[in-house]
């Protein structure tokens, strides 16, 4: 399989893709992969004021569905994005990663198919992140594999999923299962994107070969977002390249001085009653001395 894919990736790099992999931060310098970055909190140098309000918002599990009767309320306000990929190709790892002040619990393991429900997330009162299982490959039964591929078609019906994330190993670029999921969200006219994961472990020539020919076999899909997204869960490479763009799918959130105001107003007339009723109370002990 790896013979097949060195085959496919021969030829000239695009050196514009290849220098912004290389401004990136992502891919591997030497032969051994790096040592894990220990996850501490880092104020994210957002693009705007709306993506930094965004990964600094408490981020809390909403429900974890087993049936489609179990998915939350939709609401017209708040954007949903749904990641979907096969099974270990650091799909978990990502969602924990993209997460900035207060971590996103997710289950990570080294064994595939540790995702094993229909995870809904809120982040802040702007954003629904849909952790969806991984396919291809899981250790259940048949049954459940074909629940969840319904779950997955049922999911991806509602109206406030603004985009699918395609996640995908670039180390082993889209495969037949990929291919699949990709064609039905074509039919289905869901807007998707790709995101090539463990970017670390490849060097910038080979990362930036996948990365082109993934793009050519998206030209072919209508509905498909043309930009290939490149990550590294590890040492956090093109993780804020992802923040602004799921601070982009969201509706402007009131701004700064908007909510000052609001909240000012509000004390104003919490204030305002507060003195009412002291007043109140005044003239009635004056009229029962009396």
């Amino acid at each position: 399989e790896r013979r097949k894919m060195a085959w496919r990736l021969r030829g000239p790099v695009d050196a514009k893709l290849l220098r912004h992999i290389e401004t990136l931060g992502v891919t591997r310098i030497g032969r051994r992969r790096p040592k894990r970055v220990p996850q501490v909190y880092e104020k994210p140098k957002a693009v705007s004021e709306i993506v930094s309000r965004l990964f600094s918002s408490p981020v809390s599990l909403l429900a974890a569905c087993n049936q489609s009767r179990d998915f939350p309320v939709q609401k017209e306000d708040i954007p949903e994005v749904a990641f979907a990929g096969r099974s270990n190709v650091g799909k978990s790892s990502l969602l924990k990663a993209l997460s900035v002040k207060t971590r996103i619990h997710v289950p990570v393991a080294d064994r595939p198919g540790t995702t094993r429900s229909l995870d809904f997330y809120q982040i802040g009162p702007f954003l629904r992140i849909i952790d969806l299982p991984g396919y291809g490959f899981a250790y259940g039964q048949q049954e459940l594999l074909a629940k969840w591929a319904d779950l997955i078609d049922t999911c991806m019906d509602r109206r406030q999923v603004k985009r699918v994330m395609v996640v995908v190993d670039s180390r082993h670029g889209l495969k037949d299962s990929d291919v699949e999921l990709i064609e039905k969200l074509n039919r289905a006219r869901k807007r998707f994107q790709i995101v090539l994961t463990k970017a670390d472990m490849l060097p910038p020539e080979s990362l930036a070969r996948v990365a082109q020919h993934t793009k050519q076999q998206l030209k072919v899909h209508r509905h498909a977002v043309p930009e290939v997204m490149v990550c590294s869960s590890q040492n956090k490479g093109g993780i804020k390249e992802i923040r602004s763009l799921l601070g982009s799918l969201i509706s402007r959130p009131p701004s700064l001085k908007e909510e000052k105001k609001k909240a000012a107003k509000e004390k104003a007339e919490i204030a305002r009653d507060h003195l009412k009723k002291k007043i109140g109370e005044r003239k009635r002990r004056r009229n029962q001395k009396r």
